[in-house]
């Protein structure tokens, strides 16, 4: 195993590198969907085991009351109410926006661009809607059980066209993308494994007439039972075999991992030689706990190494909510569907992936038309858009509701919103723009930071 002292050890703060505002706001913009000024300051005074905790016992989180209550009438909605698709969209939007537990959100986010689903196939949101559950209650479990449930997920059988694949005309689709997107690689897997593969999975059922495709279910007597060689392995396997097969090849932890790196940390390309792998050995040894691997990563030095802050160009959903989160925003205050028309004008749009491979990160973000509509979403927030219904920010609520001076606001717009990466000539329109803190002067001065290139970065 390739040495983890220079790579995944904890991170040990000290005098000359302390646990400060800037690791903060790292921590929460990528475990999360970034934190306003109360929440950095909590974690800055309570430290850094008990702020990378807080993120980790998602179970534990407190302060489930009333948001769980809006959760579960916005869940509701989407199975009972009309516009169905929209409701989906809002009910995720709230959860990202409020819920306790941002790590387990942002674990939904990251499982929905690996096992890429799109409503526009499936044509029904309470499939996409059970299917998104399943990845939040299985983010940071075992990659088995998320494995085993994904396939025989409805709205992934539709998807991939697994929900029709009898065993005299098995369906390859889903044992593909299995092993190309989902587990392996290309590369390390042949054509015969996915025939064989596609044999294992059959099974299902739908009835063509049921709105929506909804009506899946599986009939043991089209499962093809015969002995089948899938990856080196022979047996009368079904979907549960090919899932422990698959575990068991070296490929499986090392392609996951890769994928976890390339979201929490840098692109993969970039890492050091024997990072990926010596995550993917505590994977495998760790009974492919997703948490124990991810709380290697958000413990790590080399997380919070100058290398890796603000080194990732932020998506469109993350960079959205983002904003409204590092302003406090409050429910009354925010317009859940302009954030889907903002995100979706940007490039992303939840519940609607591109294609099976999800959507490109990085630089793809950033186009001509996409920065453009960035900065229309930066000034829809500060200074209101009655055609999307959102009002214009107000700096002196702000100011009451995190509890601080109005005269402080340019300090706490600096620091909560990029942490003094920032220029002179930005640090110098702020304090000059807040000496008179009236509302529009501060409104200036959000807008000034949110402009600056920097913060187009997680």
């Amino acid at each position: 195993m390739p040495d983890l002292d220079d790579s995944w050890r904890p991170l040990e703060p000290t005098s000359s590198d302390p646990w400060d505002i800037r690791k903060v706001a790292h921590l929460h913009r990528r475990a999360g969907f970034a934190a306003g000024w109360q929440m950095l300051q909590r974690d800055v005074a309570d430290g850094m085991e008990a702020a990378t905790d807080r993120l980790l016992n998602t179970a534990h989180s407190e302060d489930r009351g009333v948001f769980e209550s809006v959760a579960s009438g916005l869940r509701r909605g989407v199975r009972q109410g009309p516009d169905h698709e929209v409701r989906l969209q809002a009910y995720w939007l709230y959860r990202m926006l409020f819920s306790p537990a941002p790590l387990q959100e942002r674990m939904t986010l990251f499982w929905h661009n690996h096992f890429a689903t799109s409503i526009d196939k499936v044509q029904n949101a309470s499939l996409m809607l059970a299917q998104n559950e399943l990845l939040r209650r299985g983010g940071l479990g075992k990659l088995s059980d998320l494995f085993n449930e994904i396939l025989v997920d409805s709205a992934m059988l539709i998807w991939l066209d697994g929900a029709n694949s009898p065993k005299e005309r098995p369906n390859e689709n889903l044992a593909r993308e299995f092993f190309e997107l989902f587990s392996l690689g290309v590369g390390n897997y042949s054509e015969s494994d996915i025939r064989e593969a596609a044999r294992a999975l059959t099974g299902w059922t739908q009835d063509p007439r049921a709105y929506g495709n909804a009506d899946l279910h599986f009939d043991p007597e089209k499962l093809d039972r015969g002995r089948k060689t899938v990856l080196g392995a022979t047996g009368t396997w079904n979907a549960a075999d090919i899932v422990d097969i698959t575990l068991g090849q070296p490929a499986c932890a090392d392609f996951i991992c890769r994928k976890l790196y390339e979201h929490f940390v840098l692109d993969a390309d970039e890492a050091p030689p024997g990072l990926i792998e010596s995550l993917a050995e505590e994977l495998r040894g760790n009974d492919y706990s997703i948490r124990h691997v991810v709380a290697i990563i958000l413990r790590s030095r080399h997380f919070y190494s100058h290398a890796c802050i603000r080194k990732r160009i932020a998506g469109p959903v993350e960079w959205c909510v983002g904003l409204l989160r590092m302003l406090d925003m409050q429910p009354g205050e925010v317009r859940l569907a302009a954030i889907d028309n903002a995100s979706r004008r940007q490039g992303q749009q939840l519940f609607h992936p591109p294609n099976v491979a999800g959507w490109s990160d990085g630089r793809n973000w950033i186009t001509s038309t996409s920065l453009l509509e960035r900065t229309n979403w930066l000034s829809d927030v500060i200074w209101g858009n009655m055609d999307e219904e959102l009002p214009r920010f107000e700096p002196q609520a702000w100011a009451k509701r995190i509890g601080v001076a109005v005269s402080d606001l340019g300090e706490v717009i600096l620091q909560t919103l990029l942490q003094g990466d920032h220029s002179a000539r930005v640090l110098d329109e702020v304090m000059m723009l807040t000496r008179k803190p009236n509302a529009n002067n501060l409104r200036k001065a959000i807008h000034c930071v949110v402009h600056a290139p920097e913060f187009q970065l997680v």
